[in-house]
């Protein structure tokens, strides 16, 4: 598996899979419980924001490792 195969997969599976869904899930019920919205009214858009901005959480989350990974 070259590097941009393994960063690629990382990404998706730590950020968007592993920040992004289940954060859009969270934001929606935290929004239902408190009653500023029901719940499926935010979620398209909150499956779409959440996830994208997850890409840039796990793109971070993989430099950091990356590079402490390189200074051992």
């Amino acid at each position: 598996m070259n590097i941009n195969h393994a960063k690629f997969r990382f990404i998706l599976l730590k950020g968007v899979l592993g920040w992004g869904i289940p954060t859009a899930i969270l934001f929606q019920l935290i929004m239902y419980f408190t009653g500023e919205q029901d719940f499926f009214d935010g979620i398209i858009s909150s499956l779409i924001i959440f996830p994208l901005v997850g890409i840039l959480f796990g793109y971070f989350l993989w430099h950091s490792k990356y590079k402490k990974e390189r200074n051992n």
